[in-house]
């Protein structure tokens, strides 16, 4: 940090700055501390843009965006005013030294930090894709070194200056040696522009210089546009996947998703991957997240009063408690305590500070004991519903991968990660040995798969034929007893895309999947929707949308009725569709709605569940977005939405189907929030909030056994879902890959993976 010049600002919004972090082509950072003495760091953008309408437009979606794109790895979006006479956001400071710097204290990155690197760098890109997202300016500067790993940082800007005025007169925002090629020739840039950016900056950590070598920005550009990078400096290991990320044509680059499991990283031990004087670094950085009072107003030490006085003796155990007035409520006490009116007294009279949660504790059939004070509302959303109490595992059982996927049915548990699938019975025991994957390609499924009627059900690859690279798609079904492959079904005509394809659900006895294919002559991208009758082992229908190139889908298949629910995103114009799919037919479209909420919300794009339970209610069809939305499956209308507006992540509703249960993520106040909403009215019965930290991607919820499970990240809270209270937690490990969750629960367990192997914890908590 430097100091402030003599033209910065010292007030921005609510914070007061406190020095320069630094500077580039939108603006200047600086670091800034709230009243309450949160550390931020603050972006001020450029007066040009500033008197840019179009720029402020987009500023303004592109921060509503950001909000819902953070995760463990990004700096959060804390507060914006695109309105202001210079527009700024303040992002939470995070303590670390920019990789440009990095290179420039310790030199090249060895290969083992470099992998390290760039899984972290490609799990971040994963989740701002997800968002509908593109950094656009991803670069070494951009790339914070933290002791939790990397941190990308800038992202929600680079779009709004691409959509500006100066932009359209040939103004260039962004570094030469990190554009991507469609950048340099100013073509739309989506996310692979970022898997690109992403090879040039790991180019730069292994050698210290860029790919395209010095020059004028102008040469530099026409190299990244028409020349070959130099790779000469960067180690063998990672040259052939740093050159593919390098590819000039964005179809031939790998997607962070592909890049994660390319890299083959474990997750590894205590120990840091950084150079120690970037170790020191960092921790020097961190010294400014304390809040320092004036010399003066430091009390010396002689003069300091004890944080608390002595406590009283005991109460003898045969003495009982003298009678008094109802306990104060947990806010009162507290308020006491901050105005000093609190005296403590001797003689044998004892004070209880009770800060616990607030639920009831009566037996009398009214939740309270008499004499207490109120509990507090069911429907208060600030109402804390986390508990100390911690789960105690049932047993453990060692996994050959780390698992991206857990699906059970009957006495069955199966297991998919990138390389196999596995079953297991209900206590850990193995059914049968890993499954891989035939011939040299490593990835098993394409996409989420579902467990049913003791088939495991997956898209798949295989050979067709002797050639090597002619590489078909099939629905394959697994015996989850057995392990082998029940059958097959090909698809027909022109095949999946690689890595876009899922099993979505199961309904009135037929699968549906969805996919990405290539549309005909070349013309970018299809969304395909396909019925399979596992029984006939036939193909009942296919149908094709047109879609754009930066385009997405997410095919909702409900509990009941003759309608599926498609949403289409067209990341590149933020718009958002949703069609609803008339599957008594051959799955034609019987009506087409504009979305309603945020059309920029990554609820759908961060929700992998898409059963019946997690996208219907009470007939209707549940769409997330900036609220909860059920639908008229026949024509689309919004039956009711509710109250609050948030980033919903996840819903699903309870075995009776009275309720739903809703999880968000509340960017304000950096916790998740957890609502049960009337399936009839929408109307709250009860609501409150979990501790997140900064995890508020990778939210689910799951309904089994009378218990509403919440994850976050890996984290598992049990909650009575007649109340919202949580009856314990356990931190389960998060899956590789960002977006999903290896969690199931039935027969009173729940199960998911920790760092040693399938773990299965009662839905009582309590080991027997």
């Amino acid at each position: 940090m430097r100091p402030l010049e003599a033209a910065d600002p010292r007030q921005v919004g609510p914070y007061t700055l406190l020095g320069r972090l630094g500077s580039g082509g939108m603006g200047s950072v600086y670091l800034g501390r709230s009243a309450g003495g949160r550390a931020v760091a603050v972006k001020l953008i450029r007066p040009e843009l500033a008197d840019d309408r179009r720029f402020r437009d987009r500023f303004r979606h592109e921060v509503a965006a950001a909000r819902t794109a953070s995760s463990a790895f990004t700096a959060p979006v804390v507060d914006a005013d695109p309105d202001a006479p210079l527009p700024w956001l303040a992002t939470s400071y995070v303590p670390g030294v920019p990789l440009d710097e990095a290179v420039r204290l310790v030199g090249p990155f060895p290969e083992p930090a470099l992998r390290i690197l760039a899984a972290g760098v490609a799990e971040e890109l994963a989740a701002i894709h997800a968002a509908g997202l593109t950094h656009r300016d991803l670069k070494p500067s951009n790339v914070l070194l933290a002791l939790d790993g990397p941190h990308v940082i800038d992202f929600g800007i680079a779009r709004a200056a691409d959509d500006s005025a100066l932009t359209a007169q040939g103004t260039v925002l962004g570094t030469p040696a990190y554009l991507s090629p469609e950048q340099a020739l100013a073509r739309p840039a989506g996310p692979a522009a970022d898997v690109f950016s992403l090879g040039s900056t790991l180019v730069h950590a292994a050698t210290g210089a860029g790919p395209f070598g010095p020059g004028h920005p102008l040469e530099v550009v026409r190299r990244v546009a028409a020349e070959e990078p130099d790779l000469g400096g960067v180690p063998a290991g990672l040259r052939l996947l740093i050159a593919a990320c390098l590819a000039k044509d964005p179809a031939d680059r790998p997607t962070p998703r592909q890049l994660i499991a390319a890299l083959g990283l474990a997750p590894h031990g205590p120990g840091t991957w950084l150079h120690p004087e970037l170790v020191a670094a960092i921790e020097r950085s961190a010294a400014v997240l304390a809040p320092a009072l004036p010399p003066a107003a430091v009390p010396a030490p002689a003069d300091r009063p004890p944080l608390l006085p002595p406590p009283p003796p005991p109460l003898p155990p045969t003495v009982p408690l003298p009678a008094g007035p109802p306990r104060p409520a947990r806010r009162t006490l507290l308020y006491g305590l901050a105005g000093g009116a609190l005296a403590l007294a001797g003689g044998g009279t004892a004070l209880y500070l009770t800060l616990g949660d607030d639920r009831p504790t009566g037996k009398d059939g009214g939740g309270k004991a008499p004499g207490a004070a109120p509990t507090r509302d069911l429907t208060d959303p600030e109402r804390q519903l986390d508990t100390a109490a911690l789960a105690t595992p049932l047993w453990t059982t060692p996994l050959a991968d780390p698992i991206t996927q857990l699906l059970g049915d009957g006495s069955t548990l199966l297991t998919v990660s990138a390389k196999n699938m596995q079953g297991f019975d209900l206590d850990g025991k193995a059914r049968w040995a890993p499954r891989t994957a035939p011939g040299t390609f490593p990835v098993l499924t394409l996409g989420p798969a579902l467990a049913a009627d003791g088939k495991g059900y997956y898209l798949g690859w295989y050979q067709n034929g002797t050639a090597k690279y002619d590489i078909k798609t099939a629905l394959q079904a697994v015996d989850l007893a057995t392990g082998e492959t029940a059958w097959a079904i090909p698809r027909s005509g022109t095949d999946m895309l690689s890595g876009a394809g899922s099993v979505c659900g199961l309904l009135d006895g037929t699968l549906y999947v969805q996919g990405v294919v290539p549309a005909p002559n070349g013309g970018g991208q299809d969304q395909l929707l396909w019925a399979v009758d596992p029984a006939a082992r036939k193909t009942r229908w296919e149908q094709r949308i047109r879609s754009g190139a930066l385009s997405s889908s997410r095919l909702a298949v409900p509990s009941t009725g003759t309608r599926l629910l498609l949403r289409l995103t067209d990341m590149s114009a933020g718009k958002v569709t949703l069609q609803g799919i008339d599957t008594a037919n051959d799955g034609s479209t019987a009506w087409t709605q504009p979305a309603p909420g945020n059309a920029l919300s990554t609820s759908a794009l961060t929700q992998s569940a898409t059963d019946g339970p997690h996208t219907s209610a009470g007939g209707r069809l549940i769409h997330l977005s900036d609220r909860v939305y059920a639908l008229d499956p026949a024509d689309g209308s919004v039956a009711w939405k509710s109250a609050a507006p948030l980033s919903y992540q996840s819903a699903v509703t309870g075995t009776d189907g009275r309720t739903v249960y809703a999880v968000a993520a509340d960017y304000a106040t950096i916790s998740l929030r957890v609502q049960a909403l009337d399936a009839g009215t929408g109307a709250v019965r009860w609501a409150g909030k979990l501790p997140a930290g900064v995890l508020l991607t990778n939210l689910a919820a799951l309904f089994a056994d009378d218990t509403l499970y919440v994850w976050a990240q890996g984290k598992v809270w049990a909650l009575d879902p007649a109340t919202g209270n949580a009856r314990w937690s356990y931190q389960f490990t998060a899956s590789p890959t960002s977006l999903d969750i290896p969690l199931w629960a039935g027969g009173g367990r729940v199960y998911g993976p920790t760092e040693q192997g399938l773990t299965a914890v009662a839905a009582t908590g309590k080991a027997p």
